[in-house]
């Protein structure tokens, strides 16, 4: 048996990584009609490493109150957790931003309910407390995101002159700082590397990277970047023929991957640099035009539950992709939109409102 809460909640989310290899989230959201948080998997190995980081500094919190046994967390315990990272001072802010406290409250629902030490009614809710932090759509809003891209390369020069390949390569390809630089890879050197740039025949010029959750995303280069990316990446942009064929393949190709970066600092704020990639790549998408349909999942009421409530059931609405649509300030046909969240990396067109929206 482990010896100490650490270990208990290591234990615990192994568990859980184990049983996410055994099912997938689709099945997961479906079994459940999309609607219920499950806290009993952990569906990638990303996921995983970012729980157990969390999961770490709640056991160092569980020690320091003499919180010795899993039993002996309490949902009010739990609670003061958060309330003490609110009232923290980091980096010149007062408190962890509402992600971070997100994410943590998540990490603490996987290790009670996951376990059944508390009941699903007994979830620890980041927005049921006092004065937490709220996340904005808006990345005008958000910690050290006031600036659009070119307002930020001209107020840290230095900072732009320092990092402008890796800068300007997400407001090319749109990629996230991971996606550049790679993680602790279980499934190899999977930064952008060396087996990551491949070029059409018609000259458009693509990236794959292993994305959120351990996805495989391609991600079209902006046309007014091409040619500083051509410049940069030289020979090791490949024919799209050879690119990968399978997952098995991609993966393999980790293996023997060369990144062309190393972790870079911080200070950088890479999502306004992947909004602009967003704004100008809107326009550039919306000059194809879209034909067809695709469905969209909708939720309509169908009547009441035996306690009153509504009842709401799970249903399809028809999009016609040549049709205009608008999110934040850009209006374009839907086929656009769908495009550009795949080239996002979150295949969702709500997420795009914080890219694309009023203030970028």
């Amino acid at each position: 048996m482990p010896k100490n809460l650490r270990h208990t909640f290591r234990t615990i989310l192994i568990e859980q990584r184990k049983a996410g290899l055994k099912t997938s989230r689709h099945q997961i959201k479906k079994a459940h009609n999309g609607k219920t948080a499950d806290y009993h998997h952990i569906f990638s190995d990303n996921s995983y490493r970012k729980h157990w980081a969390r999961a770490q500094r709640f056991a160092d919190f569980c020690k320091k109150n003499n919180v010795k046994k899993l039993k002996e967390i309490t949902p009010d315990f739990a609670k003061k957790y958060l309330i003490y990272e609110r009232d923290q001072h980091v980096n010149g802010y007062e408190g962890y931003s509402a992600s971070t406290i997100g994410a943590d409250a998540l990490v603490i629902n996987h290790i009670m309910i996951g376990t059944g030490e508390w009941k699903t009614e007994q979830r620890l809710q980041k927005s049921k407390l006092p004065n937490m932090p709220k996340r904005s759509t808006l990345l005008s809003k958000q910690r050290l995101k006031p600036l659009s891209s070119k307002e930020w390369i001209s107020a840290n020069p230095k900072l732009y002159t320092k990092y402008k390949d890796q800068i300007d390569t997400i407001r090319a390809f749109g990629l996230r700082r991971r996606e550049i630089t790679g993680g602790t890879s279980y499934n190899g050197r999977d930064g952008l590397g060396d087996k990551s740039l491949y070029k059409t025949k018609d000259g458009h010029l693509f990236a794959v990277v292993l994305g959120k959750g351990g996805k495989v995303r391609w991600t079209e280069c902006r046309w007014d970047l091409q040619a500083e990316m051509e410049k940069i990446y030289g020979s090791k942009i490949r024919p799209m023929a050879d690119r990968p064929k399978t997952l098995e393949d991609f993966k393999h190709n980790l293996q023997i991957n060369i990144p062309f970066y190393k972790p870079f600092s911080h200070n950088v704020p890479t999502h306004i640099h992947r909004a602009a990639y967003a704004q100008n790549m809107i326009q550039q998408l919306n000059q194809q035009t879209y034909t067809g349909y695709r469905d969209k999942i909708i939720y309509y009421r169908d009547g009441l539950k035996a306690n009153g409530k509504p009842r709401y059931s799970r249903g399809t609405k028809q999009i016609n992709l040549h049709d205009n649509y608008k999110i934040g300030t850009y209006v374009a046909q839907y086929g656009a939109f769908y495009k550009l969240s795949q080239y996002m990396g979150h295949n969702r067109l709500d997420v795009l409102q914080s890219y694309l929206g009023i203030g970028r």
